[in-house]
């Protein structure tokens, strides 16, 4: 057997190359760990209180559909509490300014077959006690149906749809810091 002595010059290519490999692995090591989606909200703000949305539009129930979709979706994220005004680190006021339709999908006899209900809401989100808001916005949402025969529930179902959407949108919106 012959003894074959590494050179320096190898040896410490080797030194080398095993540090920069520990190096990287920890560099990767680093990004790793717990993420979530769901965001951590606007800072300082832990409770929220809901304001029933005024209904500025001749929707029946609205009112009631989407300030109760909203409550529901905000406990089931838990990202932000529920609380009364008077304990709420903000309050969410917001307005139901247009309920409209359009068609979407026709036959080729120009028979209507999906409709399109768009829900339009201006919100607003304060401080209590301050009159300068958090943020506003005007956010939208849509929701398809087919168009059978023209009933109201066809109608709801778009109607409930687009409630859906924009509580989703507006959820995001509150307890998301991106």
């Amino acid at each position: 057997m012959i003894d074959s002595p590494v050179s320096p010059i190898h040896r410490s290519i080797g030194v080398t190359l095993r540090l920069n490999f520990v190096s990287l692995l920890l560099l990767l090591s680093c990004g790793c760990g717990v993420y979530t989606f769901s965001g951590h909200g606007i800072a300082g703000i832990e409770t929220i209180a809901v304001e029933p949305f005024d209904n500025e539009t001749a929707e029946f129930g609205i009112r009631d559909d989407l300030t109760d979709e909203l409550i529901d979706k905000l406990l089931n994220n838990r990202t932000l509490s529920i609380a009364s005004q008077a304990n709420a680190d903000a309050v969410l006021r917001g307005r139901i300014i247009s309920v409209t339709d359009r068609p979407l999908t026709f036959r080729e006899d120009e028979e209507v077959t999906e409709n399109q209900v768009t829900v339009t809401v201006e919100v607003v989100l304060i401080k209590p006690g301050k009159s300068e808001p958090i943020w506003e916005d005007r956010l939208v949402g849509e929701g398809n149906y087919a168009y059978r025969t023209g009933s109201p529930e066809e109608r709801e179902e778009g109607i409930d749809k687009a409630v859906e959407r924009l509580v989703q949108d507006l959820v995001n919106r509150l307890t998301s810091d991106w």
